[in-house]
């Protein structure tokens, strides 16, 4: 029979149609089995520990007056996240002590990609800590569930959080997260944040100072050194001035103008122009080669180590510079016995604990033997500043020029060494020649270093 073609066409078949409804539900269920497994992986931690409290305080009373949670650590009445809560700042956990102290650990970036974890201490007044204990009741916040707050009690917790502590000393429970905050969770972190020392501030605020000043080095890092007189200067990633020479009000606006100013400080040496000379003048040993105004300083000296530490570097550190670029540590080279190398230990140590970057100028006989004999690199340094590792000063015509393989080999030998340790490597080279300087430039490309070159050796 002929077929009738003004007939409509026929639709799918029914057979079709099942195919793409039994298609659709297995990817609905395969989303649904999906999500489930998310949800759950992601209340794990919750799950474990509502088990967990169930096992272990199921049979206890509701409370006590006391707020105190059997079980719960001896040594940490309560955890915190502190942060200057601003774009890219760093976030530690800090735990309040029963014996009125507050702990955290500082982690800094290396620039190998691992971390140098320091734990700190902090003294709590008794009125700041009795203010946070009195507001604390452990078993009120284990049980606190945000879910059950009633509306008005609830508020945007964001990310924010308490840490019971178990008697292992353990992290039992956090309280908070990404959610809602019930208002005595926030009550408590409040009355926290009230009551912090201010030592306790300064310090995280100068971690959070050293992990983005870390975190920005490298050879596109602008970096620039100016020791002899004031500069007027803008747009450096890492500056280098002399502090002594400059008011806060000065320093001030170099910051505003410039990411990070560091500070220049003699530790092993005494220059005849400096106010202090006099002072110290007792302690000065032979003559510093090639710099007429300096002689050697003597770094076992008791009274030198406090002036370094408990004046001159206080007194820097107060106008605002972000770290200290610290010179002289050769007098280690100079005298090479076991007190130089305490004496300078010492200083750089001391330098090491303000919890600012500590870039030391040369030094590397006294950083080989601390290494060998006393301790890690990271105990007295954040990285390195090493002069003239492809160039060269004739020190007799004062004219700049190519290092010698052997001395280059050394220095890219030592550089590389405590970079893959993890030390930040700064260059400072001399050069008036566009050749080396392309040299100079290949060279920290390569290795990520940040690098300066100046056409003047007096840094000016």
């Amino acid at each position: 029979m002929k077929k009738n073609n003004d007939n409509p066409k026929k639709g799918p078949s029914k057979v079709f149609i099942r195919i793409i409804i039994y298609f659709a539900s297995a990817v609905a269920i395969f989303y649904i089995v999906a999500l489930g497994m998310l949800l759950y992986e992601k209340n794990l931690d919750k799950i474990t520990a509502s088990k967990t409290f169930q096992k272990v305080y199921s049979n206890l009373p509701a409370g006590d007056s006391e707020g105190n949670l059997p079980g719960a650590s001896s040594t940490y009445l309560i955890g915190f996240d502190y942060s200057a809560y601003e774009l890219m700042s760093t976030v530690v956990t800090a735990k309040i002590r029963y014996d009125k102290k507050i702990e955290t650990t500082f982690s800094y970036p290396l620039s190998n990609g691992e971390f140098r974890e320091v734990t700190k201490i902090f003294d709590m007044e008794d009125e700041q800590y009795n203010n946070i204990k009195n507001k604390v009741d452990l078993k009120k916040l284990y049980n606190l569930d945000p879910k059950e707050a009633k509306f008005e009690d609830v508020m945007d917790g964001g990310y924010s959080w308490l840490i019971i502590y178990g008697e292992n000393d353990e992290a039992l429970k956090n309280v908070g997260g990404f959610c809602p905050g019930n208002e005595y969770f926030r009550e408590v972190r409040r009355t926290i944040f009230d009551n912090l020392p201010e030592e306790f501030k300064q310090a995280y605020k100068d971690y959070d100072d050293m992990y983005q000043f870390c975190q920005d080095l490298g050879s596109r890092c602008k970096y620039g050194v100016f020791l002899s007189e004031k500069v007027d200067v803008k747009d450096y990633d890492v500056l280098v001035v002399d502090a002594q020479n400059y008011t806060k009000e000065e320093i001030t606006e170099l910051e505003k103008k410039n990411r990070y100013v560091l500070s220049y400080i003699n530790i092993g040496s005494l220059e005849n122009f400096r106010p202090y000379y006099s002072e110290y003048e007792d302690l000065t040993l032979k003559e510093y080669e090639n710099w007429e105004e300096e002689k050697w300083v003597d770094v076992t000296s008791k009274r030198w180590q406090e002036f370094i530490l408990d004046e001159l570097a206080r007194d820097i550190s107060d106008k605002g510079v972000d770290g200290f670029f610290v010179d002289n540590c050769d007098v280690y080279y100079q005298y090479q016995n076991k007190k130089t190398l305490e004496g300078v230990a010492t200083i750089m140590k001391g330098l090491v604990d303000t919890g600012k970057p500590v870039i030391m100028n040369g030094g590397d006989t006294f950083l080989e033997a601390y290494c060998e004999k006393m301790g890690k690199w990271d105990d007295v340094i954040t990285g390195i500043n090493q002069e003239t590792v492809i160039s060269r000063i004739y020190w007799d015509t004062g004219e700049f020029g190519l290092n010698d393989d052997e001395e280059k080999e050394y220095f890219t030998e030592y550089a590389q060494k405590y970079s893959d340790k993890g030390a930040y490597i700064f260059l400072l080279e001399y050069v008036t020649d566009d050749e080396i300087a392309e040299k100079v430039k290949e060279y920290c490309e390569e290795k990520n270093f940040t690098y300066y070159i100046s056409n003047s050796l007096e840094l000016n």
